[in-house]
């Protein structure tokens, strides 16, 4: 019923994936509404963003919203809520985030005395990668996913607070605009009602 009726092809995808068709600010007045008209508690909502927020830190690259939805059963938070937080894991923001987790890994694995490495070859190609994650995982990919966890931990409350406090806000900013618009609408019936009556 909502599907497209010419589907897009995978290179259409690929770039609305990147830069949206309907440009980043209606895109976030979508995501907006779609969050605050989700049916369940501002907590649960907010739980449910965290935890995609949180998840988008791990190196796990296609796991976020399974991991997601698994740490969600466990909270309580909302599923729908899952996957938007998951937006913040992006092509945009992934180089920052991963360097940031091969950052923090390495340097506690550094702390420890652990082997461990933040540097990558000069040029990098998918059999080089392929061939440090195969033969020395512990060097680079252990690293990285300690980092990407540890953010992940230290994220979520921060997540949380901020998340509760906008869908909080804005669900009784519109239950005040509802209320609002249900009145007018009665006045307007009894204006109506009494001109009738004369």
């Amino acid at each position: 019923m909502f599907k497209r009726r010419k589907p897009l092809t995978f290179f259409q995808k690929l770039k609305e994936t990147t830069w949206p068709s309907m440009g980043w600010g209606r895109m976030g007045q979508y995501l907006r509404h779609r969050t605050i008209r989700i049916p369940d508690t501002s907590h649960k909502i907010a739980m449910g963003l965290a935890i995609g927020g949180a998840v988008s830190f791990s190196p796990l690259m296609g796991t976020h919203i399974l991991q997601g939805f698994l740490f969600a059963f466990f909270l309580r938070g909302n599923y729908i809520a899952v996957v938007i937080g998951t937006l913040i894991g992006n092509p945009w923001t992934f180089p920052f985030i991963w360097w940031a987790s091969m950052s923090l890994g390495s340097f506690l694995f550094g702390l420890f005395g652990l082997p461990a490495s933040s540097m990558l070859p000069a040029v990098v190609t998918p059999e080089i990668l392929w061939d440090l994650f195969k033969n020395d995982p512990f060097r680079l990919f252990l690293p990285w996913m300690t980092g990407g966890y540890l953010l992940c931990l230290l994220s979520f409350p921060l997540f949380y607070g901020l998340y509760y406090y906008l869908v909080n806000g804005a669900k009784i900013a519109r239950e005040k605009a509802l209320a609002a618009a249900r009145k007018r609408k009665a006045e307007k019936l009894a204006k109506k009602a009494e001109k009738e009556q004369k």
